[in-house]
């Protein structure tokens, strides 16, 4: 009697191994989410949020001062002035006009202003803004995307969609306008001269590339999250 007493005691107080190891992973996951207190969303968020914020001051000032002030808003200007940043000059008058000192040679680059139609100059002012709305365009969707990670999580097939949609955004938009602003400009210029005024088509200085590479590295990224996406759906459909 007293044998079967103390070997129900030593079962009793005995842990089972598996409870003992769910224990110290439980342990050890809490550790390290305290450990990792940190929001990986932290820094693009603060970020995004204080180019809104500062953007949405500029418009509030804009729309006052617009209000109060006169020559402050939107106007459709009397003259058209475009540079052919892909086109450069120089010359003794042009360094003289400019007071260059010996040796030094002055390299100018054509602006040609013209008394432009209403529609000449509508697309004037619809060229030289395309590239802030497409800006604007892509601080929303960054905005967008993160809270639509922090709301799903950021291993998640929203999220892939999300990178997905803005590197293709980026990329084939700085593609586009590129190719958009050339030929606005080119019909601009060749109204005003008598040569060939598309070569900032060519000219692959006047390409944006920066938000090239930053879209392919989205897409890239993208795959990236969605491997690991399908490995966590894989092990909560082992587990």
């Amino acid at each position: 009697m007293k044998a079967a007493m103390k070997a129900l005691m030593r079962s009793g107080g005995r842990r089972p191994a598996a409870a003992e190891g769910g224990g110290a992973g439980t342990a050890g996951a809490a550790g390290a989410a305290g450990k990792s207190g940190k929001d990986p969303l932290e820094p693009i968020e603060a970020a995004v949020t204080a180019v809104c914020t500062l953007g949405v001051l500029v418009l509030t000032l804009w729309a006052v001062l617009a209000v109060f002030v006169d020559g402050v808003g939107f106007y459709l200007p009397d003259r058209v002035c475009v540079t052919d940043a892909a086109t450069s000059g120089s010359g003794s008058p042009m360094d003289g006009m400019f007071g260059a000192g010996p040796d030094v040679e002055v390299v100018a680059q054509p602006t040609f202003c013209f008394d432009g139609s209403t529609g000449q100059r509508a697309l004037f002012i619809a060229v030289t803004q395309l590239a802030l709305l497409w800006h604007v365009g892509a601080l929303v969707m960054a905005w967008l995307l993160i809270r639509r990670a922090r709301k799903h999580g950021p291993f998640t097939r929203r999220t892939v969609r999300g990178l997905t949609l803005m590197g293709w955004y980026l990329a084939g938009g700085a593609v586009g306008l590129h190719l958009i602003q050339g030929l606005a400009y080119g019909t601009l210029i060749s109204y005003a001269t008598d040569y060939w005024g598309y070569a900032r088509l060519l000219d692959p200085t006047q390409v944006r590339w920066w938000p090239i590479f930053i879209g392919l590295g989205l897409l890239t990224f993208a795959r990236l999250i969605q491997l690991a996406t399908d490995m966590r759906e894989d092990l909560e459909g082992v587990v």
